[in-house]
């Protein structure tokens, strides 16, 4: 085995074996400390027809191959460049709890103690929605989704949708929460109006909370090299992506201005920080940057991929080969990075 193997290997015995135990906190914006580290250089209450949602046939299923992977095929004028197939949904998992410990265990922060309805736009593999069904018993969760990759048994008080977000709802007044997570860069185009839409579709004194993932790798101890292979990936990722009319830039002035244009009061936005490997003296985030490490290092390919070579027009090797140095950096004791996350939410006026 190689050194790097044996280094991966590590890092996902480390990840394994993770129980969350740590108590919540609050939010991230103060500066990191870095520690020393052990490894090397699904009955749901919604009526049918509720959305103008796709039957459940073949051609749902018919996903497109291309370079090895998989993506929907629903909406396939759409290119959607994350891979639904099953290492694509391991990876949205890992980074699920990634996210998760970097916002302190908290399912969402909009001040509700009890929801009784609940809509996740870009649902993915279903992870939040079924934790949140699981959760509150009490509440009807539906998620929706381009891609049918979510469990098919699942809680009686959620609903799974094969669902174009972009489309109109067409469901006024329907929910207390409407949630979506890392939609930049990969799924949202009109912000504007998607606050549109949410809003029309809370109820009066609902509220729509949003946590976004800023591709921006930041360093609180300058310790991210020059000339680093990793901000060289994510800003041509970022160029790429730009070309499909999308962003994987969070700006949360412009996200709150967006909220308060689409009629949103009491808007709130909170700063956490998504370390990449488990350099942080913090516990929890410790936990979240391991997470972090081990998704990216399975999953910067699949991330990659479709963004290189249709966008970007490179060869797949060529993609490897940068790929090469962005996970050594990434692997590296002496490098502490990390992901900003802000999570705004605002409310209707009741």
């Amino acid at each position: 085995m190689s050194p790097s193997n044996n280094e991966d290997t590590q890092l996902r015995a480390i990840f394994q074996s993770l129980v969350r135990n740590t108590s919540a906190a609050g939010p991230t914006a103060l500066p990191l400390e870095s520690v020393e580290q052990s490894f090397s250089d699904s009955d749901s209450g919604y009526e049918e027809g509720t959305l103008s949602n796709a039957s459940v046939t073949s051609s749902i299923y018919a996903f497109e191959q291309e370079n090895g992977r998989t993506y929907h095929s629903y909406k396939a004028d759409k290119k959607y460049v994350i891979p639904n197939d099953e290492a694509g949904r391991e990876r949205m998992d890992i980074h699920y709890h990634s996210l998760r410990y970097a916002m302190r265990d908290k399912l969402f922060y909009a001040p509700i103690e009890h929801p009784i309805s609940v809509f996740d736009v870009g649902t993915g593999t279903g992870i939040w929605a079924m934790d949140v069904a699981d959760a509150y018993p009490g509440a009807q969760v539906l998620g929706i989704d381009l891609s049918p990759i979510q469990p098919t048994w699942v809680a009686p008080n959620l609903e799974f949708q094969v669902f174009d977000l972009e489309e109109p709802w067409d469901m006024p007044e329907r929910f207390d929460l409407v949630h979506s997570r890392e939609m930049n860069g990969f799924s949202i185009k009109r912000w504007p109006k998607f606050f549109e839409q949410a809003f029309v579709s809370l109820r009066p004194g609902g509220w729509v909370e949003c946590q976004e993932f800023d591709l921006n790798i930041s360093s609180d101890d300058n310790t991210i090299p020059e000339n680093s292979a990793a901000i060289r990936w994510q800003n041509l990722w970022e160029k790429g992506v730009q070309q499909g009319g999308m962003t994987g830039r969070c700006y949360p002035a412009k996200m709150a201005e967006q909220m308060r244009g689409a009629g949103f009061i009491n808007i709130t936005v909170l700063p956490f920080k998504m370390p990449i490997g488990p350099w942080a003296k913090d516990p929890m985030l410790r936990q979240s940057g391991l997470c972090t490490v081990v998704g990216l290092l399975d999953g910067v390919f699949g991330l990659s991929v479709r963004v290189y070579t249709q966008f970007l027009g490179w060869s797949v090797e060529e993609l490897e080969a940068l790929l090469v140095q962005v996970r050594q950096e990434w692997k590296s004791k002496r490098i502490h990075c990390y992901f900003p996350i802000y999570v705004a939410y605002g409310q209707k006026p009741p």
